[in-house]
């Protein structure tokens, strides 16, 4: 509900002015408003966000405390500004400090869910190390593997682990590793399990040392077995739609309804517009079960697209976020039988009807494994290292997951997955 500028001020002026109660009524109307995109910037224009901050000083057992944090974490979800206003005005100190309360306290929960939020560039997170507070973090770790706390400091010590070394080494050093490979490894079907994953392979990304301590603490086979999990969905024909950019033309073309599977070991998607008639599938136990079809054509995953899921039935793959040309087939599958090589890139390909969001982390767990190996340069498939490996998922908002070539990254590194801030 988006609401006028006099209604804003008048509300944000009883915050800094009123009694209890009128705060309580005043924080609780704004955290009503925050969720609304239009309200954001009039709330902080109207010096919203200092008066919630000076709430979260009401102390831990407050209810000004817990509503003052939650609106600011509303605030602060798809508004870099505010944000950035948050931490100017020292509010992840105090958000921090919050955290000292434990996780029995509802300041804690709603704290997190702020600092989850604030993790979403370097300089908040050195404010965060610098505020003390990933020691918190891998502390609420121990609040119980089915624990919504333990949930939520995962996933900002996951985004926080994206960050750099200097994070990554300020995790080892606070403890971190050893529970996170507790909970990977003693709750591998909890939601923490997933979270926990996550940290430990942004944590080993360019990080020898932190690679050495999450084998000594055994953490290296279950992280690989978690992300090899539900990939067998993948091996599958899924009925797909392809558009292709012609070369010549620069056109997209849209190709005929076809189907499509991936290859977990390689990471490659293979798509048929024209199936023989035989089995189609990524994996088996015979030539006559895992043959690609004769036809199929292979394209690499390990570069930048975009997975998004328009509906909960269809999945769409976008290869054109960095090279407008799209993603060319594989060298070896190029050539056709007349020896001229095919002029068309693939652009997008959408899969229906699928269960989306499980497919999509399927491919995602599977970049994330291949990614792993590499980095503990166990043995890569045939022919992968000489594929752009560096290019790593990246989870963008509820539906969306970008991954990175090495042509886009600044130091020519593998990047590290960030989970949704949402």
């Amino acid at each position: 509900m988006q609401a006028d500028t006099d209604t804003i001020y008048r509300w944000v002026e009883w915050l800094k002015s009123g009694s209890g109660e009128e705060q309580y009524q005043s924080a609780m109307a704004l955290r009503a408003l925050a969720g609304d995109a239009g309200n954001k910037h009039l709330i902080r224009e109207a010096g919203g966000i200092e008066a919630l901050l000076r709430l979260l000083d009401s102390g831990p057992d407050s209810t000004l405390t817990v509503v003052g944090a939650e609106t600011l974490s509303c605030l602060a979800a798809d508004d870099p500004a505010n944000r950035d206003m948050i931490r100017e005005f020292g509010g992840i100190q105090s958000l921090v400090n919050l955290l000292a309360a434990g996780p029995e306290a509802e300041c804690t929960h709603r704290a997190l869910l702020a600092l989850r939020i604030l993790t979403d560039k370097e300089t908040d997170r050195l404010a965060i190390l610098k505020a003390g507070g990933i020691a918190h973090l891998v502390s609420l770790l121990a609040a119980g593997p089915d624990s919504e706390v333990t949930e939520y400091a995962a996933a900002a010590l996951g985004n926080l682990a994206a960050g750099s070394q200097q994070i990554k080494d300020a995790i080892r050093q606070s403890g971190g590793i050893k529970p996170l490979v507790r909970l990977l490894r003693d709750d591998p079907d909890e939601i923490s399990a997933e979270l926990a994953a996550v940290v430990l392979r942004n944590l080993a990304l360019q990080n020898a040392v932190n690679r050495a301590a999450i084998k000594d603490a055994g953490g290296l086979q279950p992280l690989l077995r978690l992300l090899s999990m539900g990939q067998e969905k993948l091996v599958y024909p899924l009925t797909c739609e392809v558009v292709y950019n012609g070369i010549a033309s620069g056109q997209a073309h849209r190709g005929s309804a076809g189907q499509c599977c991936f290859d977990p070991h390689r990471g490659h998607l293979c798509v048929a517009l024209k199936p023989s008639g035989g089995p189609f599938a990524c994996f088996g136990g015979s030539k006559h079960q895992s043959p690609r079809d004769k036809h199929a054509e292979r394209y690499s995953l390990l570069r930048k697209l975009t997975i998004t899921e328009p509906s909960p039935n269809v999945l769409e793959l976008n290869f054109t976020v960095a090279d407008k040309e799209g993603a060319p087939r594989i060298a070896e599958q190029q050539n056709l039988g007349s020896g001229k090589t095919k002029q068309r890139r693939l652009e997008r390909i959408a899969i229906s009807p699928c269960s989306a969001t499980e497919i999509k982390g399927a491919i995602m767990r599977m970049l994330t494994r291949m990614h792993l190996e590499r980095e503990f340069k166990l043995n890569a498939p045939s022919g992968v290292g000489k594929q752009n490996l560096a290019s790593t998922p990246s989870a963008s908002g509820q539906s969306m997951a970008h991954f990175p070539m090495e042509a886009d990254l600044e130091r020519h590194a593998l990047q590290p997955i960030q989970p949704s801030a949402a």
